[in-house]
């Protein structure tokens, strides 16, 4: 199976597991190879909150570090798609030479941002296996969720299952929300 079909069939399986994705679909005029922004399908587009990201421009590209999850896009949901262009762009910049895996964490502070978060916490959001060939690959969708600094603390030392809970129980997961406050963060 070629590469576009590949692709093809990855995203049809997604599109009716989370989507059905908004159509239009909606490109970026500058492609991501060429240093462009990530191009998003989206679930929710013209909600009044939150909007589900899927970046398309990673699962296939050649240069992507692939770690347990084998091939894979970024997904986050938010109330700001500028935050999500930005932030999953750098983050899909550094799968380019980095492994992800579910369970880590990243600083993004030094990237600048002018909202409240300063991390990131990666989760399997969505796992599958695709035939190519005689054999099966691993693939899915690396959830982004941002936090605050004290969140990146508390998950450096408890982990992030412990942030996870701690998200669940404020009311705050699975969605990043890049202007709020750090949840309160009881040790668990």
């Amino acid at each position: 199976m070629n590469l576009p079909k590949l692709s093809k069939t990855f995203f049809d399986v997604i599109d009716k597991s989370i989507g059905p994705f908004d159509r239009p679909f909606q490109f970026r005029p500058f492609p991501f190879d060429s240093g462009g922004a990530l191009n998003f399908f989206t679930v929710g587009a013209g909600r009044e909150k939150y909007v589900t990201y899927v970046s398309w421009d990673l699962f296939g590209h050649e240069k992507q570090k692939r770690g347990k999850m084998g091939r894979f896009e970024l997904l986050a949901t938010c109330d700001n798609e500028q935050w999500c262009l930005d932030v999953l762009t750098n983050l899909g910049r550094q799968t380019l030479v980095e492994v992800f895996d579910p369970g880590d964490t990243m600083d993004i502070s030094p990237w600048g941002s002018p909202f409240g978060l300063h991390g990131i916490i990666f989760e399997e959001a969505f796992s599958t296996k695709i035939r190519i060939g005689l054999r099966r690959e691993n693939c899915g969708l690396l959830r982004c969720i941002g936090i605050t600094k004290p969140e990146l603390e508390f998950t450096r030392k408890h982990g992030t299952q412990a942030l996870i809970e701690s998200l669940k129980r404020a009311g705050v997961y699975p969605n990043t929300v890049p202007h709020r406050s750090s949840i309160d963060l009881a040790s668990p």
